[in-house]
């Protein structure tokens, strides 16, 4: 068995066409903008199994590194062939245990660093946290951002998360179903919503399957990331949001609050309503919340749209003259990650080091 599995991996190696690369796109709930892609390989050959079980029999046959990096440099030429759209980012599947091997650095090294996100599989349990970190290092200080696949399954995945700080974190699809209906599921969301913001990570609702389903998370108000085929199937670059997903997203963004973390007070007789906002009221983005978002409202940016207008920069220079001890650093790395609907420390490492340099000392 071990034989028979050795060439069959060996004649996948042998012939590249046989693995092929699809897509998936993965929006914001804020924005309803796609912000990022996660690549798939498919093996068009013999036996018609799954994925994983064939990087699995590579592992078991010695040739799991060579497999993984195959897999790596034939998404990366489909994905600069077929030019990585603007202000988004590609995420590729990497197990954990190849991170330092050279062959599969030297396919990773071809990617431009400050769009690549590479997520963390869970296919086995990390047994040694040190080296990992070691492995996580040398991408870290290029620049590549990490996603840790699958929390709250798996081996220890939330371990992961604390260990090594990532810029994504992506739901187990099972903790996304039915968080319309069961309350323990909504008081999960909120409470790995709550820590994954204080870390700075953007989360991501992973199997969303259905348009009521996409309706029912953007409804809870928490800025989400979300994939799965009620967004777009696998395809080939760059699969465009079905337009049943966009209708329910638009609907559902309609109704949801502007601050989920709170309690909204009764309002009293006679007190007088806030004026509506032409578009996505500022509170409802990502990282603003009720204390900036009043700020900026008294800035003139009442809303998503005028500030991804204004850009972060220009939308940051307002607030300084109106409220200067609200304008820092960090502020203005807030507003460039509502522009895109991501949290503040998923902005690449060079374009946050941009941001801060075009202020100065301002």
């Amino acid at each position: 068995m071990k034989v028979e599995g050795r060439r069959r991996i060996e004649r996948v190696l042998a012939t590249p066409d046989l693995l092929q690369r699809v897509f998936q796109p993965i929006l914001s709930l804020v924005s309803g903008t796609v912000v990022g892609h996660e690549a798939f390989s498919r093996f068009a050959t013999e036996p018609v199994r799954p994925p994983d079980r064939w990087f699995a029999e590579a592992k078991r046959v010695g040739l799991g590194a060579e497999l993984q990096a195959l897999a790596i440099e034939r998404i990366l030429a489909v994905a600069t062939q077929a030019g990585l759209p603007d202000q988004t980012f590609l995420s590729l599947n990497v197990s954990p245990r190849y991170l330092a091997h050279p062959t599969v650095a030297d396919a990773l090294a071809l990617a431009d660093p400050a769009t690549l996100v590479v997520e963390i599989t869970e296919e086995e349990a990390v047994n040694d946290y040190v080296a990992l970190r070691q492995a996580v290092a040398p991408y870290l200080e290029r620049g590549v951002r990490f996603a840790v696949d699958d929390a709250g399954a798996g081996f220890a995945s939330m371990r992961h998360v604390t260990e090594l700080g990532p810029a994504f974190v992506k739901l187990d699809a099972y903790l996304v179903r039915g968080v319309s209906s069961r309350q323990t599921l909504q008081a999960f969301l909120r409470a790995i919503h709550t820590f994954t913001a204080h870390i700075g990570a953007s989360l991501i609702a992973e199997g969303v399957e259905a348009p009521g389903d996409l309706a029912n998370l953007t409804r809870t108000g928490l800025p989400l990331l979300a994939q799965g085929y009620a967004i777009a199937r696998p395809g080939a670059p760059w699969p465009r949001v079905s337009a049943a997903s966009s209708r329910a997203w638009l609907a559902a963004s309609r109704e949801r609050p502007a601050d989920p973390s709170a309690a909204v007070p009764p309002r009293r007789a006679g007190s007088r309503r806030r004026p509506r906002t032409a578009g996505t009221p500022i509170e409802h983005s990502v990282n603003i919340g009720v204390f900036l978002g009043t700020a900026l409202r008294g800035a003139g940016v009442d809303s998503l749209e005028t500030l991804r207008a204004l850009g972060a920069v220009a939308a940051w220079r307002r607030l300084r003259e109106a409220q200067p001890e609200v304008a820092t650093q960090r502020t203005l790395l807030a507003l460039a990650g509502a522009v895109r609907g991501i949290r503040w420390g998923t902005l690449p490492r060079f374009e946050q080091r941009e941001l801060i340099d075009a202020i100065g000392t301002e």
